[in-house]
């Protein structure tokens, strides 16, 4: 059996931004099915390519919530008025217990709970680094969102003539169950051990 491995990550810099649209957005799309050991870009929403859905931080849960469901997302990144990226928001994040425990403890009414109080900081997002995605496997992936603890996966590119970091894409495990054909969404990460899960979907 292949032994997949985690792929490298790191803390998303202060100040980042999303990578810029291409000139050229004609690129193909991801395939409708894939392995676990076809290059890991099989299963990357390029922000090359297709436009981040985004957010502002004062915005409702509510409204987030249903701005996900009409662009089919089930992630927004949350950016300030200079399009940096400031968190993320789930929609695991607003029908969690989260926002129930904020309107309890600061007795608020649901309808005021905002995207800013309940997101993931930008100090506390983990990204993965783009160039080591170059050389990764779809399996490697899957290894990444399971030691992350995560159903998403931000991939973050660097600049060589700048230095600066920018957000290149995003790795979702509804997208890969939806290639793999098989139903790993609800298994990473808590199901079972990655091993029994690489176990199941097995490989070509």
């Amino acid at each position: 059996m292949q032994n997949f491995v985690p792929i490298a990550h790191t803390p998303l810099a202060a100040g980042t931004r999303l990578k810029p649209l291409a000139r050229d957005t004609s690129a193909a799309p991801l395939p409708e099915l894939v392995h676990l050991e076809d290059p890991a870009t099989q299963v990357m929403t390029d922000f090359s390519v297709v436009r981040a859905v985004t957010t502002p931080p004062e915005r409702s849960i509510d409204d987030a919530l249903e701005h996900m469901k009409l662009s089919g997302v089930r992630l927004l990144l949350v950016t300030d008025e200079r399009r940096r990226v400031i968190g993320l928001i789930t929609a695991r994040d607003i029908q969690g217990e989260r926002p129930v425990r904020l309107v309890g403890e600061q007795r608020i009414a649901h309808d005021d709970v905002t995207v800013e109080m309940i997101m993931t900081p930008q100090s506390a997002i983990e990204v993965i680094d783009y160039e080591k995605v170059l050389h990764a496997k779809v399996g490697d992936v899957l290894a990444t969102l399971h030691a992350l603890e995560r159903q998403h996966g931000l991939v973050a590119q660097i600049d060589p003539a700048s230095g600066e970091q920018a957000l290149r894409g995003v790795f979702s495990t509804t997208q890969i169950s939806r290639q793999l054909g098989v139903p790993v969404s609800d298994e990473v990460p808590t199901a079972h051990s990655f091993a029994e899960i690489v176990q199941e979907i097995g490989t070509p």
